[in-house]
């Protein structure tokens, strides 16, 4: 008969978890999971060779959030201190409608006031140096211009609310 318990003590074989290929491309999954993060080769489903945890870093990246309930807990009540947040997860996903901007997200097709009060709108074309193009609504009101100019002609560029017609679309 054989010992399971036995069978899992001792120097576990972290090189058959880890990546195979010569020469791995770039391209990895990553997941955040309470806390943890994983990465995995997505050609063969390992993760890369050595320590990889201290070397991760990743720049901003526009995501969306959404707070589901889980369990019986409603949030009412108290854990000490704390409101109780144990009836809560938080379901984020890569926002992929988005582009950057001097370091700050900009959701495409969504609509952005300028200091005067103008509104204006991220498109997902783009102009020939790759930069996206924004235009002034209503829509036809003038040719689109790339983010960089409109941001610094008219900047800076804030989000509006959505509309009750985008909320239920």
């Amino acid at each position: 008969m054989t010992d399971l318990f036995a069978a899992t003590e001792g120097p576990q074989d972290v090189a058959a978890d880890e990546c195979p290929c010569p020469n791995p491309d770039d391209q990895y999954l990553m997941e955040i999971d309470e806390g943890g993060v994983t990465l995995t080769h997505k050609a063969c489903g390992k993760q890369p060779r050595g320590d990889y945890l201290d070397l991760v870093c990743l720049p901003q990246t526009p995501v969306t959030v959404k707070a589901e309930p889980y369990g019986n807990c409603d949030g009412r009540e108290w854990h000490g201190d704390h409101r109780c947040d144990c009836g809560i997860y938080l379901d984020v996903a890569v926002n992929h409608l988005a582009v950057m901007h001097n370091d700050q997200p900009y959701l495409i097709g969504r609509d952005y006031a300028d200091r005067d009060g103008e509104v204006w709108r991220i498109s997902d074309l783009r102009d020939a140096q790759d930069q996206p193009l924004v235009y002034l609504l209503p829509e036809g009101a003038g040719e689109p211009g790339p983010i960089a100019e409109i941001d610094e002609a008219y900047g800076p560029l804030t989000l509006q609310p959505l509309t009750p017609k985008e909320t239920t679309a």
